[in-house]
């Protein structure tokens, strides 16, 4: 059976997540006994403790087992999350945004993992296993689009793609059956046509402001700043709803200004209507 969680929406954890499905309602990877589903949660607090998740430059998220002190080992949550596919549970990630709310972030699966050297939670080293995740943008509502194969991707720029062509792209889905390296295979270009697509969405003008580009690059281009509206540790799940193109001034106004969150805000409202207008 497949859970419905919306991407972006905030949900009680105790109520919402633990009330109605149960699983721990402590620590960051959560199993619940009567659901096929793995609830993982991740959040700035966890750096105490020598957790350090983080989306990826290839669009992977890198997620830190469980285990406080001492050396980590694959049993368990960790054991879970390896596993989950094998045992048919699904993995879903939230960020945690304070008073016991957490970001649904999107649906995962696991591709590999490798052990880092981290601190604990006495400030030791020890041997951390940090899993390499594919999350999916999408929500679970989303009609599939076909996936195009890697020597497509790769045969034709994407910047002389048609806008439609990429937001394909961007939504492309590997197929379950995939091995991981193709998994990581399509994550890589979902990232890399994202990019492409909202840069051809904004045709060069600032998605914030509404104005032009304050320059071209050396290879022609407008130069405008791709910013996730909804980020985990200023990444997150690559999707035309979250990414907006925007202008040096107006992306450090969103990270560095007074009232950046409000602003952020004022973009994620924006950014919805353009996409709602795309999917109409």
């Amino acid at each position: 059976m497949s859970m419905s969680f919306e991407i972006g929406q905030v949900y009680n954890r105790r109520e919402d997540l633990h009330g109605h499905y149960g699983g721990q309602e402590q620590g960051g990877i959560s199993t619940p006994a009567d659901h096929p589903l793995i609830f993982l949660f991740t959040g700035a607090s966890g750096s105490e403790y020598g957790y350090e998740d983080e989306f990826r430059p290839d669009g992977t998220f890198w997620y830190t087992g469980e285990g406080q002190v001492g050396d980590m080992s694959m049993d368990r949550g960790n054991r879970a999350i390896r596993d989950h596919a094998a045992d048919g549970r699904e993995l879903h990630l939230f960020e945690a945004v304070g008073n016991g709310e957490v970001r649904y972030v999107g649906k995962a699966s696991y591709l590999t993992h490798h052990w880092e050297e981290r601190r604990d939670a006495n400030d030791n080293l020890r041997r951390a296993i940090v899993f390499e995740l594919a999350v999916d943008p999408r929500s679970e509502e989303s009609s599939d689009v076909a996936e195009p194969n890697a020597e497509y991707v790769t045969r034709r720029r994407l910047q002389n793609r048609s806008l439609e062509e990429l937001r394909q792209l961007a939504l492309q889905r590997a197929s379950p059956s995939a091995s991981a390296s193709e998994r990581r295979i399509v994550v890589r270009q979902r990232s890399q046509a994202i990019r492409a697509y909202v840069m051809k969405r904004a045709s060069g003008v600032c998605e914030g402001c509404a104005k032009e580009a304050p320059f071209v690059t050396s290879q022609g281009r407008p130069y405008l700043e791709a910013h996730h509206v909804s980020r985990v540790s200023d990444g997150g799940p690559d999707h035309p709803r979250w990414v907006i193109a925007l202008c040096p001034s107006c992306h450090r106004r969103v990270h560095h200004g007074q009232n950046g969150e409000e602003y952020n805000a004022r973009l994620t409202k924006s950014l919805g209507e353009m996409e709602s207008n795309e999917d109409a």
